[in-house]
């Protein structure tokens, strides 16, 4: 819990240089003397941020799973990602009876789902993970303009794909999207680790309601790319529909939903006000168009038209999820 104290400023010399003196215990628990420095740092608010000269070096943190706790594979795998999202750069999973080949299989495979670790060291009773990309190393700007970049290929390749009917195009759409959680985890992570550390956060160049207003974004962006996840499958899974009138206004209406988020991206990404404005009067008409094609396809028959229902429904969450991201495009902006 944080501690409030106060100190009075102090004049130093015969120049108008004020000093002030740090507390004792903080001092003492950061085993500081005389002859160390301190990071100062002015955050973008106006405040100051004092931080020990070693707590600017990255802190390793280790964490042990005890697999005898999770006999379910999905129930280790989701407690492996929540260890990896919290920040952890071990994560040692340890067991009373020697792995068997399947189970060093699955974690294998639920390593190479986590962006920038590895498995580091394997024996008969554990398993290592370990991230190797240093926090310093890791340009999240980059990052995220890669998932963005990722996504929008991702509706555009689904809006050519159903246009032509092509299935193969479909499976491949699923199989980046699994790509594209990845890259969403790693900066959720990052930015975890940033918040923890104030000093790793200075060095990313990232303030706190950035990360804010980033985690708000990219997890736009990873739900928009589960939703185009489902529109591949309800291709897959259902049969395509022979009137191709309603093919076409579908696809007209993807269009639009692929045109909104790439401006709501724009926005975002380079802190355009105005595109930001113009996503959020946009959706609401979006939504209204969508609607009256479903009223046309209330007519037909169920079987010809329940592929097109699910893309539609899929289509309207990503349309509503470009709000949250335009919000804080326009946060940005301000």
């Amino acid at each position: 819990m944080s501690q409030k104290q106060t100190r009075k400023l102090v004049k130093w010399g015969s120049s108008n240089t004020l000093i002030i003196s740090l507390p004792r215990d903080w001092v003492r628990r950061n085993r500081l003397t005389s002859d160390d420095e301190v990071h100062v740092i002015e955050n973008p608010d106006g405040t100051l941020l004092i931080i020990p000269f070693e707590s600017g070096s990255e802190q390793t943190s280790t964490s042990t799973i005890d697999i005898q706790k999770y006999p379910n594979p999905e129930h280790l795998k989701y407690v492996i990602q929540t260890k990896y999202l919290s920040g952890f750069d071990v994560i040692n999973i340890s067991s009373k009876h020697p792995f068997t080949s399947e189970k060093y299989a699955y974690i294998s495979e639920v390593a190479q789902q986590l962006l920038g670790f590895e498995i580091t060291s394997k024996t008969p009773n554990q398993v290592t993970l370990q991230d190797v990309m240093s926090i310093q190393q890791t340009n999240i700007t980059l990052l995220i303009r890669v998932l963005s970049r990722n996504v929008l290929e991702l509706m555009e390749e689904f809006i050519d794909a159903f246009q032509r009917g092509d299935l193969k195009v479909a499976e491949a759409i699923i199989q980046s999207r699994i790509n594209i959680n990845k890259y969403y985890m790693r900066i959720v992570r990052q930015l975890r680790k940033g918040i923890q550390q104030s000093l790793l956060l200075v060095q990313m160049g990232v303030t706190a309601q950035d990360t804010i207003d980033m985690v708000t974004y990219v997890t736009a962006l990873n739900e928009i790319a589960g939703n185009i996840e489902v529109m591949s499958k309800a291709m897959q899974r259902h049969r395509y529909p022979e009137n191709e009138e309603y093919v076409k206004e579908v696809v007209e209406i993807l269009q639009k939903v692929y045109e909104l988020l790439q401006e709501a991206t724009r926005s975002f990404l380079f802190k355009k006000e105005q595109d930001a404005i113009e996503v959020l009067t946009s959706i609401s008409k979006l939504l209204m168009e969508k609607r009256e094609i479903e009223n046309k396809l209330d007519q037909a028959s169920i079987s010809e038209t329940l592929m097109l229902q699910i893309i539609l429904d899929a289509s309207e969450k990503i349309t509503e999820a470009t709000k949250p991201i335009a919000q804080a495009a326009l946060r940005r902006a301000l």
